[in-house]
């Protein structure tokens, strides 16, 4: 070899490895690794992913869902009268409907969104019995028909809101189709849509029933308070572009599913072509159809879908629908440790863009894995990071065929500590999102390194070692992998609940505070006060059940803020705020600005309807002396706000009047922080003590979600479970996390995996101390075991070491 090759080839090592040192004993060559970074290639194929794509219907009376080369969710219309006709039936008919309908189709990594109808025009009429039905017209709007609708609604939220095989859920149930309209008749008002008493009714229905799916009606221009997506079932028909239009005014996909369907049986077809064929044959039809998609931000698409696969012209069109259709994962840049000492720390840091039209709506957790030469997993660890975040581009532009605002490069980072038992070699660091149902790998990155079972591997990794080399072997594809699945076990499938395997035989102990310790002062300011800014659209209402009689409201929607003036404390630090609120929404967020600085998003939870009075608790850093604290939100409302109190500051605390609820719970002295006491059991899962996001899967009793009892959540697993709990604020002023934990026959401290900002342990190498059958504080330093505190993501505990048991968490606190 000629030495400028030499040279040449020296230089490509050092770029890839780092500096290489020479060992003059032996006249061998070892690369020193440090970090190592790659840039995977987009892959120019499209493929399934759950919960987007093309979306074939299922109709009355079928339950095959046929295979497609892109489809993994179905739309599936169904007979109310299959699911009740008596108002006694109970949820189990519905989940015995389910899993006989649905039987296997979990195998086949395919989820269903549901559609309950009771008219189905030229098919078929479906009242159940007690529901009078004569009139055309005013069957729609008897009380007797409204009441059965609101406890049917709840039904179908316990047998489906906890079930993996249902990717969202259309309002339905009421007019025909279950489109919420009567056309061609009309209501005495002279329109058919669904009344305005009616959408309410089934709104707040649907809001309480389904926390945990996604919610879509049919109209834009219905349902108004509801933050619930949309269902076009004319899309892109030039007819009808009203509703598109509506639609994009709208403006919720951030948190909302935009769905539909091509409408090819009425209208001006000129762009549409006339079938599924004539769409995705002609390149101008497909983009006509795709610049709809782009701008509604829509995820999936029925009728289209049942084009001819086998058309080599209609593919070419299929194959470009499909990749800007949901969300479009590519890793464009990745940067890990080279070479790690068994029980220290790896690092990984990937850069994502989502190229497609929608974000993914559920926040499934991203995983880092070793993989063996043989490709079987020898360790995983999971990201802090929220995948519902990785947004698209905005601003669509027809003649680029770009997105005029690009999408923003999300960084996710983590900082993994490695097994100090895992053998020493090389191993292939590999990057997957996991379906909750089982945590097996279902999300997949549209990258060309393309591991068959839904893993994108990155480089190799050396345990103990330098890596033997970077060769990757051979990718495959992904359009043709068709191995995927996820699992119904772990209490995920709607079947009875099992009962846990030991309960509690005694009361938890009382929790925070010992009664001679005092109350940290605390202030409260309220919202309506007359030194406080009101700006924009925000305006002061009457509340009978705030305190004061009055509310803030119609804060956000990129007009209306509400500042709080004159917030004082005597030191600088920080400080506990609670605000009380309220929402009758699923959910609304809000900015909040502490004197001017940088805008800290706080995700409010649904408190229980515009006059019940919620608390959201978090964290601020104040100055000495007076403060301000601004409310805002620059992409849609944000909830009603009733005070807000700051603990631990000076001043008189104002009295919290008679019939008031009180706040979640009351901090403890010294700054402490409650994540979690699991005291309401009406937003598990769903919201922690700071008013964000908590939730639980694949345990063996509540459904998968564990059960809250006494004031404990109680979580019986067999290896398998998982808890999260969103944290996302700095923590940095405090160092220690405490679990109030029990066990059903104690030691299981081995048991439990504790994930906490970029550091994974069990609980036994987070503390030494031992679980028990009675209440104990397990308590361990965040500084002294290397937890990322000012941006701690979320806690995570998994049981997933080949264990079974129970286990009792009274509350998760820092201090």
């Amino acid at each position: 070899m000629k030495i400028g090759k030499i040279f040449a080839l020296v230089v490509a090592l050092t770029l890839v490895f780092g500096t290489l040192n020479y060992s003059k004993s032996n006249n061998t060559v070892s690369a020193a690794i440090g970090n190592i970074t790659v840039n995977p290639l987009e892959t120019s194929e499209a493929f399934k992913n759950p919960n987007m794509g093309f979306r074939p219907s299922v109709y009355i009376g079928s339950n095959t869902f046929p295979d497609k080369e892109y489809t993994s969710i179905y739309k599936q219309y169904i007979r109310y009268t299959d699911l009740e006709n008596f108002a006694s039936d109970s949820v189990q008919k519905i989940k015995d409907w389910s899993n006989t309908a649905w039987a296997g189709i979990e195998a086949r990594n395919i989820k269903v969104v549901p559609r309950v109808v009771i008219v189905y025009p030229n098919t078929g009429e479906f009242w159940a019995d007690g529901i009078p039905n004569n009139d055309p017209v005013e069957r729609w709007t008897s009380d007797t028909y409204k009441s059965r609708m609101v406890a049917f609604i709840a039904k179908l939220g316990q047998a489906w809101d906890n079930d993996p095989r249902v990717a969202a859920i259309e309002l339905g149930l009421f007019g025909n189709w279950g489109e919420q309209h009567i056309w061609p008749l009309k209501f005495a008002d002279g329109t058919d849509r669904i009344p305005l008493s009616f959408q309410t009714a089934f709104g707040n229905a649907y809001t309480a029933a389904f926390p945990n799916k996604k919610v879509m009606i049919r109209y834009p221009d219905t349902f108004t308070s509801y933050n619930f997506g949309t269902q076009w079932d004319s899309f892109a028909l030039p007819d009808d572009a009203t509703g598109g239009n509506g639609e994009i005014s709208r403006d919720n996909w951030r948190t909302q599913i935009n769905s539909g369907e091509v409408a090819y049986d009425w209208g001006n077809q000129a762009n549409l072509g006339g079938s599924p064929d004539g769409t995705l044959g002609s390149t101008a039809n497909t983009n006509y159809v795709i610049d709809w998609i782009m701008n509604t931000h829509t995820s999936s698409l029925g009728w289209i879908a049942e084009y001819n696969a086998g058309n080599p012209t209609v593919e070419i069109g299929a194959t470009a629908m499909q990749k800007v259709l949901g969300y479009r994962y590519v890793i464009n840049q990745a940067t890990f440790s080279g070479n790690v000492t068994p029980g220290q720390t790896m690092n990984v840091s990937l850069s994502i863009v989502n190229k497609g039209s929608s974000p993914m709506y559920y926040n499934w957790p991203v995983e880092a894995s070793l993989l063996r030469a043989d490709k079987s997993v020898a360790w995983s660890g999971t990201f802090n990071t929220n995948i519902t975040q990785w947004l698209p581009g905005t601003n669509w532009n027809s003649s680029s065929r770009t997105y005029s605002n690009a999408p923003a490069v999300n960084t996710v980072s983590g900082a993994f500590t490695i097994p100090s038992n895992l053998a020493a070699g090389t191993y292939t660091l590999a990057v997957a999102v996991l379906d909750p149902a089982g945590n097996k790998p279902s999300v997949r990155f549209a990258n060309t390194n393309y591991y068959n079972g839904g893993r994108t591997p990155l480089g190799k990794v050396g345990i103990g070692q330098d890596p033997s080399d970077q060769n990757l072997g051979t990718f495959n594809s992904l359009k043709s992998d068709n191995s995927l699945s996820y699992s119904l076990t772990g209490g995920s499938t709607p079947t009875a609940t099992p009962a846990p395997t030991a309960t509690p035989t005694a009361t938890p102990a009382p929790t925070a505070t010992p009664t001679a310790t005092p109350t940290p002062n605390s202030t409260s300011y309220e919202a309506e006060a007359s030194a406080n800014t009101l700006a924009g659209a925000a305006v002061i209402s009457t509340c009978t059940t705030c305190s004061g009689g009055n509310k803030v409201g119609y804060v956000g929607n990129n007009n209306g803020t509400l500042q709080f003036n004159g917030v004082n404390v005597s030191t600088a630090g920080t400080y506990t705020l609670k605000i009380n609120y309220l929402n009758g929404d699923t959910s609304r967020s809000a900015s909040i600005s502490v004197n001017g600085g940088s805008l800290v998003t706080l995700n409010f939870a649904n408190s229980g309807g515009w006059t019940t009075v919620g608390t959201l608790q978090t964290s601020v850093s104040l100055q000495a002396g007076n403060n301000t604290i601004k409310l805002s939100n620059a992409t849609g409302y944000a909830p009603d706000f009733d005070r807000i109190t700051i603990v631990g500051g000076t001043g008189t605390p104002t009295p919290t009047p008679t019939g008031t609820p009180s706040p979640t719970p009351t901090p403890t002295p010294g700054g402490g922080l409650y994540l979690d006491t699991f005291n309401n059991a009406a937003l598990w899962p769903g919201t922690n003590s700071l008013g964000k996001w908590t939730g639980a899967n694949s345990f063996s009793n509540g459904a998968g979600a564990g059960v809250i009892s006494s004031g404990a959540l109680a979580l019986q697993y067999n290896n398998t479970g998982w808890f999260g709990s969103d944290i996302n604020q700095d923590i940095s002023a405090y160092t220690t996390m405490i679990i109030r934990i029990k066990g059903a026959v104690g030691g299981e401290q081995t048991h439990i995996n504790v994930n906490i900002g970029g550091v994974t342990k069990t609980l036994a190498l987070f503390s030494s101390n031992t679980l028990t059958t009675s209440y104990k504080d397990i308590a361990f330093n965040l500084v002294s075991n290397g937890v990322n505190r000012v941006t701690p993501g979320n806690v995570a505990l998994s049981f997933s070491n080949g264990f079974s048991g129970t286990v009792y968490i009274d509350e998760i606190k820092f201090q």
